[in-house]
């Protein structure tokens, strides 16, 4: 009772003290003397006098720039999960949703149905930075195949896909070439003669697309299989070999000397060895072998150095980009600890950039506008016809010799006439060089989109998957 008396009396004196006010009243009070009206006052203030900068400020290039570069990367990554997810419902790899999706909104849709949208969605400076991001998207990509191979390359890869990858690349280039000589004179470009022709067609019908070759694999979750592992192989081989046959063609179609071709073989070579030699002990030595380990960040750092330094090596020697960031996924090493490894997070990334990579076709291509009549049709089918059957029959009686089933043989045949978008490139090379005419450029660009579009769905049934290998994640 006593206690309860104080109690009162306390708070009685302290209503009185106060005025009535409780410590929230207080801070309340505080609050809108001390921080509100001094802001409303300084808002006035700047108001009044500083309108003119503020209108400038808003309406700068620079704000505009920024803005439809950020609302580009919003509407490219929602519509590439989009469609992914709806293409993992019909059966295909989420890939070709991706592939599809970038094809839509560009000239080939978006254009036709709504040209102002389109326009204002991917103005010119939003383009010249999701160039930056799928380039980006791609080595890193390219990085964690290479990782990818090296976990998984301890069957005899080496010995059968030596075999696979030359059958893969030498039967489409030769068939390629001979049907490309009698169609000279009717589609090749304004810079291109019979041989330039028939070499550029060869190539095109030769490669194999190792980008999406990976994701399908991934999609499917095939990556760590045999099949895989040689497709993989073989695929990075092929293309490497492609690649040179493409520079010796652009060089020959400039007047060139085949002699001057030894040296960015030769420094492509050295590049190779050094990556997979005295680099790959290197990094061994210090991230798994030594005496401290350093920290995840620091890793990290050595990584991304390590994959743009290649991947713009091999860029300058006139191979390709993509190859040298995946030679340093074979460098570095694939023992690395849970807490240290970068291959997780890298891979996170480069599946959310790759995206931009197929919007990027989407918008330098219209299918729509394409010069189709009978006679081309015809010559599409024969095309499309000829790298299938080289392909798909070549590499399964290839693999077949080598000791596989015919069921996996066959798989592994399917998995290499996957040209998809890395032959879309090559395309656009050959158009631009004036190597092929726009008519052959449609053609060829119908089989890639065939031949990478029936992968999915031909492997599902060999491998007798009932869907997708890999079930999209919200």
């Amino acid at each position: 009772m006593t206690q309860r008396a104080v109690e009162k009396n306390t708070s009685q004196s302290s209503a009185r003290d106060g005025g009535g006010s409780s410590p929230a009243r207080r801070r309340a009070l505080g609050y809108g003397l001390l921080v509100v009206l001094p802001l409303l006052a300084a808002t006035v203030l700047l108001v009044s006098h500083g309108d003119r900068p503020a209108r400038a400020a808003a309406g700068s290039p620079e704000n505009h720039a920024a803005a439809a570069l950020f609302f580009a990367i919003a509407v490219v990554v929602g519509a590439a999960r989009l469609a992914g997810l709806l293409a993992a419902r019909l059966g295909q790899p989420q890939v070709i949703g991706e592939l599809l999706a970038g094809i839509t909104l560009g000239p080939t849709v978006l254009d036709r149905l709504a040209p102002s949208v389109r326009a204002w969605l991917f103005p010119q400076a939003a383009v010249t930075g999701i160039d930056a991001l799928a380039q980006l998207g791609l080595v890193l990509f390219m990085f964690g195949v290479g990782q990818e191979v090296v976990r998984n390359s301890r069957d005899r890869s080496g010995r059968d896909g030596g075999l696979i990858a030359l059958t893969s690349l030498v039967l489409p280039f030769a068939a390629g070439t001979a049907i490309a000589l009698p169609l000279a004179s009717r589609f090749a470009g304004a810079a291109g003669d019979s041989l330039t022709f028939a070499l550029f067609v060869g190539c095109a019908l030769s490669i194999t697309a190792f980008p999406v070759l990976a994701r399908i694999l991934t999609d499917l979750d095939l990556i760590r299989t045999r099949t895989g592992r040689l497709s993989l192989f073989s695929a990075a081989i092929g293309d490497g070999i492609c690649w040179l046959l493409l520079t010796a063609t652009l060089l020959l179609a400039q007047g060139g000397d085949l002699s001057s071709l030894w040296r960015p073989v030769l420094l492509t070579l050295l590049t190779a060895v050094v990556l997979l030699g005295p680099v790959r002990a290197g990094l061994a030595r210090y991230l798994v072998h030594g005496d401290r380990q350093p920290k995840a960040a620091f890793v990290l750092v050595i990584a991304v150095v390590g994959i743009a330094g290649s991947a713009g090596i091999t860029a300058l020697l006139g191979i390709h980009q993509l190859i040298g960031a995946f030679l340093f996924g074979l460098a570095w090493p694939a023992a690395l600890p849970p807490e240290t490894s970068v291959v997780p997070s890298l891979g996170t990334m480069a599946h959310l950039l790759l995206p931009f990579f197929f919007l990027g076709f989407g918008l330098s291509v219209d299918l729509g506008d394409l010069p189709l009549t009978t006679e081309t049709l015809a010559v599409a089918c024969l095309l499309t016809a000829v790298a299938i059957v080289t392909k798909v029959g070549g590499v399964a009686l290839a693999a077949h010799l080598c000791g596989m089933g015919r069921r996996e043989a066959a798989t592994l045949g399917l998995l290499m006439n996957a040209r998809g978008l890395t032959e879309l490139v090559v395309l656009g090379i050959g158009h631009e060089a004036r190597l092929i005419d726009g008519e052959m450029f449609a053609m060829l660009t119908l089989v890639a989109l065939v031949t990478t579009l029936m992968t999915g769905p031909g492997v599902r049934l060999l491998a007798g998957l009932r869907g997708p290998g890999r079930e999209p994640t919200p």
